[in-house]
């Protein structure tokens, strides 16, 4: 094997294991590999053993996900993609600005690309919600490990698919649900699994509705319906991608629009609601599961584009009989604050037991508990702990390389994920809803079935 050829493996990202068995495979690769490759080859900052990583969709939430992977010296963004031109090439620009023009970050006009390179070795799938699971099953079945933003899905027979390509191709897959890289709420979790607030009872959790931000809608209260010109700049298809082409407007491809429009979204209910269901989930021992029985009221908007619930207050009972009640943030209010008067408008958690109560009041800063004390008690060596994650892009990229699980993987993200699905079920019909959780069925409500699953556009069908 020639100089020039090692050099050209290095920079096409194998792995040290698949770098040293093809040298030393090369006739008199043992002569020549000494004199040839620095000792900076093996190192773990070393490009042969950087993670390279491509970024789909350059939107907000992206920046979240690049600030961190810049400060990775093990980590590479080396593509990206996003329906808008401007976004892709501009995070493009400044991803090769940032590793000093040396690397050159290549900005695609449709993810298949990224995932047709055989140097990719994980992407992010940071697009809007309605895209998720289909990019995630593509990718999966490309060979990339998925970092998977939330919400998961708006079709719960995808999620099944996602599930069998991940586990079938031994994918790493991460969820973007970051609370569980956060200690405030592992310790929290870690409290109400040792029975510190005794024996655990009813989870409130609540988050923000499509009322929320209603101040930065272009038309007001809930998006304009009048079709305006798409903008030179968007390829509109691709952002609707499996949904129904729909008319554009000038709220419908922007973030409330990849939020609250019902062609693209569940709505907050999924897009937030998602983080504290995961600590609900997390600390009643549900990952493997989802309640049996959701029963409550809802009401969606009337007028605009963004139809996605606006109120909603369902009752979930789990098997082991804890229940589970999901509100949007209004009507949490008047819940809350008889037990926690310092109530916010914002997203929330609250553990009940036997002994009191704990929980989060907001976005991450915010901790309570009906006994102050809990935070700093210490757990003995016979209680259970939790695993550590630094951080959740971190988490992933450690994930990446040795191929454990992350703290987010497939399985949980899909049992959240349909909590979402079920409470919206439950809040528009008025009906309860009864769930097999095995064979992850409703059981004897055709209607509500059918909202389970979406009508996809043929053309963008890469699952």
């Amino acid at each position: 094997m020639t100089k020039k050829n090692l050099q050209n493996e290095i920079k096409q990202g194998l792995n040290r294991r698949q770098f040293i068995q093809k040298a030393g495979s090369a006739a008199g690769a043992a002569l020549v590999f000494p004199h040839i490759v620095p000792s900076t080859v093996f190192g773990a900052t070393a490009p042969s053993n950087r993670v390279h990583v491509g970024l789909i969709g350059c939107g907000g939430i992206s920046n979240y996900h690049t600030n961190y992977l810049k400060q990775m010296e093990d980590v590479r963004v080396i593509a990206v993609c996003d329906a808008y031109k401007s976004r892709r090439l501009a995070k493009a620009a400044d991803l090769t600005q940032h590793y000093g023009g040396s690397d050159i970050v290549k900005a695609h006009a449709d993810f298949r690309e990224i995932l047709d390179r055989p140097d990719v070795d994980a992407v992010i799938v940071a697009a809007h919600d309605n895209w998720h699971t289909p990019m995630s099953i593509a990718a999966a079945k490309a060979g990339k490990d998925v970092y998977c933003q939330k919400p998961l899905s708006l079709d719960l027979g995808q999620t099944r698919i996602l599930r069998k390509v991940v586990n079938d191709n031994k994918r790493v897959f991460q969820f973007g649900t970051q609370y569980r890289s956060m200690a405030r709420y592992r310790k929290m979790v870690e409290l109400v699994r040792n029975g510190y607030i005794g024996e655990l009872k009813q989870i409130d959790v609540w988050c923000r509705n499509v009322r929320y931000n209603a101040e930065s809608y272009h038309v007001k209260p809930y998006g304009s319906t009048v079709e305006v010109p798409i903008p030179d700049d968007l390829d509109f298809d691709a952002w609707q991608g499996p949904a129904p082409l729909v008319p554009y407007t000038v709220d419908r491809a922007t973030s409330w629009g990849g939020y609250h429009c019902p062609e693209t979204s569940l709505g907050f209910l999924a897009g937030c609601g998602i983080h504290p269901l995961g600590i609900a989930q997390w600390g009643n021992h549900s990952d493997h599961t989802s309640p049996i029985r959701y029963e409550g009221t809802g009401s969606v908007p009337k007028e605009g584009i963004f139809r996605t619930l606006e109120r909603w207050d369902v009752l979930c009972n789990y098997e082991n009989g804890v229940t589970l009640r999901v509100m949007d943030y209004q009507t949490a209010r008047d819940v809350v604050t008889k037990y926690y008067p310092a109530f916010q408008d914002d997203d929330g958690v609250v553990f009940h037991g036997t002994e009191g109560w704990i929980g989060n009041f907001d976005q991450g800063g915010t901790f309570d508990a009906s006994n102050p004390k809990l935070w700093k008690q210490e757990f003995r060596p016979d209680e259970e702990t939790l695993l550590i994650s630094p951080e959740h892009n971190r988490n992933f990229i450690d994930c990446v390389k040795s191929r454990q699980e992350t703290i987010c993987p497939v399985e949980m993200a899909i049992r959240c994920d349909t909590i979402c699905h079920l409470v919206d079920a439950a809040a528009q019909t008025g009906r309860t809803i009864q769930w097999d959780p095995k064979a992850e069925q409703i059981i004897g409500d055709e209607e509500a079935a059918k909202m389970l699953t979406r009508v996809y556009r043929e053309k963008w069908k890469v699952w």
